[in-house]
């Protein structure tokens, strides 16, 4: 059996940083994807090849069966350093996809009906970039397998599964790159005991695309958000603010308005938070703006990633060649409010 799955990734629109104090954020999912690839073998083995990383590795099956079975919060504690001294034994590098392959496949297949697979996965998302890259592949993997052995693969399903697997690795996610990674579309998101999702459609003659520009200026999103959170008591005006953002934008959304002239407004906001500017995103926004085009940060900031809103008149060529000259990433003409991860291949 083979089964290929492809996923988005996301990006948050307005409300970062607020939206850890319970102010809405706006979240979109975006036209660059994951694409896994599974496929059942004769061998004993589960093998992982990331061409574009130019990573490989393989397990055999029976290096699994010793794992405790996961039933609950304690086991899959156990479980999960369990899957680490295999990656040790194996003298493989422990990087977080691979690690997940496996801490997913032993969560959803059960030891009687176990194969064999290999499994290529490819992305066009920047790692650490705030794109949602893990919860892309989280989703693309689990409902590949549950899929693969007729397990539940609802959506709801899928994001339960893509979450617990997130938290592994970031402790206690918000939800919110699951969400968009699983069912896709545009959102609003409020932080609450019960996080809530909830959708915000463009119509078809309101949509814009969007320009993505990586810094690659590396950064800390844990340091940046705890350094807001050092200050937090005296930017809760500045919260209400982004908040207030947010809500302008969700309004016009539905009443079929433009948004592009909320990106300064939201950017000046963020930039009063510590750590979050940065004279790389400072000069993509500023070189944006030369070309008619929109931007602000899209994540933690202090580097990461800026998106821009795209019209009919700009000189995409121009802007594109400019930021590549200056050695920034770009991904152009991205549609958002894309759907959310499927199978696109079975057989």
């Amino acid at each position: 059996m083979k089964v290929t799955v492809q996923c988005p990734g996301k990006v948050i629109l307005f409300g970062e940083h607020a939206c850890v104090y319970g102010f809405p954020a706006l979240v979109t999912a975006i036209s660059a994807y994951t694409t896994v690839h599974i496929e059942q073998t004769l061998t004993e083995d589960i093998s992982y090849h990331v061409p574009d990383l130019d990573f490989q590795n393989s397990c055999q099956l029976s290096s699994l069966s010793h794992v405790v079975p996961i039933v609950d919060e304690e086991s899959e504690k156990r479980a999960c350093e369990q899957i680490k001294m295999i990656l040790m034994q194996k003298q493989s590098v422990t990087e977080n996809s691979w690690f997940l392959l496996l801490y997913l496949y032993h969560r959803v297949v059960p030891q009687s009906q176990r194969s064999g697979i290999r499994v290529t996965a490819r992305t066009q998302l920047w790692p650490s970039s705030g794109l949602g890259s893990s919860s892309s592949y989280c989703c693309s993997v689990a409902l590949g397998l549950l899929t693969m052995w007729q397990k539940d693969n609802s959506l709801e399903a899928v994001n339960q599964l893509a979450l617990d697997g997130e938290k592994i690795f970031h402790g206690t996610p918000s939800g919110v790159d699951n969400t968009a990674c699983t069912f896709g579309g545009t959102f609003v998101y409020r932080k609450a005991s019960a996080p809530m999702f909830t959708p915000v459609n463009f119509n078809s003659q309101n949509q814009p695309k969007i320009i993505v520009i990586n810094s690659n200026q590396p950064h800390s999103t844990k340091a940046i958000v705890s350094e807001v959170k050092s200050q937090s008591n005296r930017l809760q005006d500045v919260f209400a603010d982004i908040g207030q953002v947010v809500t302008d934008a969700e309004a016009r959304i539905l009443l079929g308005r433009d948004i592009s002239d909320l990106l300064a407004p939201n950017q000046e906001l963020l930039n009063k938070l510590p750590g979050v500017s940065h004279t790389s995103t400072d000069l993509i926004i500023s070189t944006c703006k030369r070309y008619g085009v929109p931007a602000k940060i899209s994540g933690a900031g202090g580097g990461g990633i800026v998106y821009g809103l795209l019209s009919p008149d700009i000189d995409v060529a121009g802007l594109t060649a400019e930021l590549k000259q200056r050695r920034f990433s770009v991904m152009l003409n991205l549609d958002i409010g894309v759907q959310g991860v499927r199978v696109t291949e079975q057989q």
